[in-house]
């Protein structure tokens, strides 16, 4: 009776360990995830308000798409729609001024608990939509403030993340366990024990 009671606990942590040795989110559940979050959300929005500078701006997110990729030891790239309003100084005028602005970034992931957030955002383009003439100054004034709208951005996601992991009762139980994140072509992979 004993050994049966032992090879019936050996055979059920083996279980446990094996069906729990990773967990997988695709990038369909992550985009759900982050559409859901920007859906009970808005608005959403990134402030851009640099001391000593000219910008004074509020980037609301409309739409965010992501793309995993497994590239130099794995990536999360971002595409983002985004409403920006605000004012702009020139030549000592404020000038308010909305347009569309369409960042694209890059980034690592990390796990906190049982949130993923995105971190090390690098931006790769930034596309302001529309011909007016404040449309033409955010162009030029963007150009030399990269660095500071890279701030903002890796601060926003540093702070809101872009999956929990609790929509199931395994998810929950694995957050807890979670040891390492690799990121592959189309899925994030929590790595566990």
């Amino acid at each position: 009776m004993k050994k049966k009671l032992m090879w019936l606990a050996g055979l059920a942590v083996t279980v446990m360990l094996s069906g729990c040795s990773d967990m997988s989110v695709t990038e369909d559940e992550l985009n759900r995830e982050v559409a859901q979050r920007l859906e009970t959300s808005q608005p959403d929005i990134i402030q851009l308000t640099l001391e000593g500078s000219t910008l004074n701006l509020d980037l609301l997110i409309k739409q965010a798409k992501i793309d995993l990729t497994q590239r130099d030891g794995g990536l999360v790239m971002v595409d983002m729609k985004t409403d920006i309003r605000g004012t702009l100084n020139v030549f000592g005028q404020d000038m308010s001024m909305q347009t569309q602005l369409d960042p694209s970034f890059e980034s690592g992931l990390r796990i906190e608990e049982d949130r993923v957030y995105l971190v090390g955002a690098k931006l790769t383009q930034i596309t302001v939509q529309g011909s007016s003439i404040s449309d033409q100054m955010l162009r030029n004034t963007l150009g030399s403030l990269h660095d500071e709208f890279e701030k903002a951005l890796a601060g926003y996601f540093d702070t809101h993340p872009v999956y929990v992991l609790n929509h199931s009762s395994m998810e929950k139980a694995a957050a807890k366990m979670v040891k390492n994140i690799v990121i592959t072509d189309d899925s994030i992979e929590f790595m566990i024990f």
